[in-house]
Parts: structure tokens; sequence; C-alpha cells
């Protein structure tokens, strides 16, 4: 493959990317969830997340964006797998309901994307972080999703999620809210 050829697919690739990425960011907020009812008193979330600014924040807040990219693509899949173990145990101890009874049930069963799609998600950024550009864009909002089981029930609960994830755009039934860092945590209704 010539070097002229290499350089029309790159050039190509990034106007793609680069425009896919700006009309998601018109259709869609960069991190939210939605909450819905499940089987035996399950609560499902259903996350849409910006995951390569999210995973920086999270593990490596004091490195560049885009050095922290790089040395995402870089990491062999154990390790990389090993990172996402180390954000699914996180969430874990972070997001939760509080009941009335002040009992805290915490959300479970995190399901991330696959190593695969995440090191995609890594490169796309890293080549639209180096596109000039008048308005900053993000690759497409990335499924996550996670559980609660609760013995009984949830009616009425506070509910926070990991700070990391604001502003986080909340969706429940025909009730939506902004988690933010100023605003946390919030009061529920599941009924």
């Amino acid at each position: 493959m010539s070097t002229i050829h290499k350089a029309f697919l790159l050039t190509a690739a990034c106007l793609f990317w680069g425009v896919h990425a700006a009309r998601a960011q018109e259709l869609a907020h960069p991190n939210s969830v939605e909450i819905t009812r499940g089987a035996h008193a399950a609560v499902n979330f259903s996350f849409a997340l910006n995951l390569p600014q999210l995973l920086h924040r999270m593990l490596a807040p004091q490195s560049s964006y885009a050095a922290f990219l790089q040395a995402q693509l870089e990491l062999s899949d154990p390790a990389l797998e090993r990172e996402i173990a180390k954000v699914s145990a996180s969430w874990s101890e972070r997001a939760f309901f509080t009941l009335p009874s002040g009992a805290k049930v915490f959300l479970k069963q995190w399901q991330l994307p696959d190593a695969q799609s995440l090191r995609d998600a890594f490169k796309t950024s890293l080549i639209l972080l180096n596109l000039p550009q008048k308005n900053a864009v993000h690759v497409d909002p990335m499924r996550v999703t996670a559980v609660v089981q609760p013995k009984t029930p949830v009616g009425r609960a506070q509910l926070q999620l990991p700070p990391a994830m604001n502003p986080l755009w909340v969706v429940l039934k025909t009730d939506k809210f902004w988690l933010t860092d100023q605003i946390p945590m919030v009061i529920v209704e599941l009924d």
C-alpha cells in the first residue's frame, strides 16, 4: 500500500469519525443513565458513558488525556481487563441506594464494553484529539449496565452514583434530572 493511499485512508477515517462524533455530541448527552424496574425487586441501570474521558478521570487524572489514551492502547489484554475490573470494583463501592431504614443497597453486576470496543474508543478519541476543530468532540457514549437486587422492592430511596460520572443525566420513568458535583445525590421514587 503506497504512502499516498495510507494518507488518504487515514484522512477519510478522521473525517468520518469527526463528523460522526460531532453529530453524536449534538444528539446525546455525554453521560446518562436510564433506571427501570426489573424482575423480583431488581432495579436496572443502563448507562451511556463517555468511557475514555471517564476512565481518564478515574485511573490517571494526573496524566494528560493524550498520554492516558496512548498508555491504554499499549496495555496487554490482561492488563486492560485488570483496569476494567478495578473500575467495576470502584463503582460497586460508590453506587448505591440508601433506604429509609438507612441500609445501603449497592449496584452490582457491572457490565462494561469488551476490551476491543474500549481500544477502538481510545484510538478514536486519540485521533479526534489531534484534529483541528472549533468545538470539543468525543466518541459516542458506550453502554454500561448494572443492577440493584434488594430483598424487597425499593419504593423511595436516596440514589448516589460515582462522582466521576458527573454530570450525569438521569431518566427515571417520567422524571429527568442531573446529578452533578453540586447535587451528588437525590431522593427517587421507584414505585
